[in-house]
């Protein structure tokens, strides 16, 4: 199994990461998602490195969205 863990260190962020928790909830093939917002951290394992990456990839994306709406809403 491979593993990742995305640590965080913004308040912010856990807003953000509580948004994810259905979606890690629901899966994705391949993967365990684990979302913790005490210290905020995401934890995957996945399968082999193809699911990992997309993994990685679609957590990344949609925390850097959500960083960006948060930005141009408090501006």
């Amino acid at each position: 199994m491979k593993k990742a863990k995305l640590a965080f260190s913004e308040l912010d962020s856990i807003d953000a990461l509580e948004a994810l928790k259905p979606e890690a909830e629901e899966g994705m093939k391949r993967v365990e998602i684990d979302i913790y917002t005490e210290p905020p951290r995401i934890e995957i394992e996945a399968e082999d490195t193809r699911a990992l990456r997309a993994a990685l990839n679609s957590y990344m994306r949609w925390l850097d969205i959500s960083n960006k709406i948060t930005t141009e809403y408090n501006k």
